[in-house]
Order: structure tokens, then sequence, then C-alpha cells
């Protein structure tokens, strides 16, 4: 429960889905910019405008990346979950 308003809340703020990154402070948008969430915004936005995003492998290339890090994480601790 808390993860929400801790992790996903802040994502969804500075990543670029309600306001453009572009009216961030500079550290703030270099944050918001690392998130996966803005690698999702930076795929789908040009997508509804009826264009095709100029660098769609590199965000599809870190969101891959992105997952398969997660994964690792969830099954790691899943696994020391289950052997205790």
């Amino acid at each position: 429960m808390y993860y929400f308003t801790l992790f996903i809340t802040p994502m969804t703020l500075i990543s670029g889905v309600f306001f453009p990154t572009e009216q961030l402070p500079g550290w703030l948008a270099t944050i918001g910019a690392a998130l996966p969430l803005a690698q999702g915004v930076a795929l789908v936005r040009p997508l509804l405008a009826g264009q095709v995003p100029a660098d769609s492998w590199l965000h599809i290339g870190i969101l891959l990346v992105t997952t398969a890090i997660a994964f690792t994480i969830a099954l790691r601790l899943t696994r020391r979950r289950l052997l205790k």
C-alpha cells in the first residue's frame, strides 16, 4: 500500500503524463526522464497524434531492460520468502 504513495504517485507526476517535462526544473526533469513511465509516455504520445516515435527502439529497449531488472528482483524476493 505504501509503495503506491512512495513510488507510483511521484513517478506519475514527474514523468510527463500530466505535465510537460519542459516545465519542470532541470534536476527534476532529469530524474523524470530516467523513470520507466517516461519511456512509455514517449512511445505512446506521438502514436496518439498519428505519428511514429523517432527513437522508438531506444524507448522499447529501456523498457525491456527495466522489466528484466524488476522481474529479477521480484523473483529473488519471492524465492527468498518461499524458502523461509
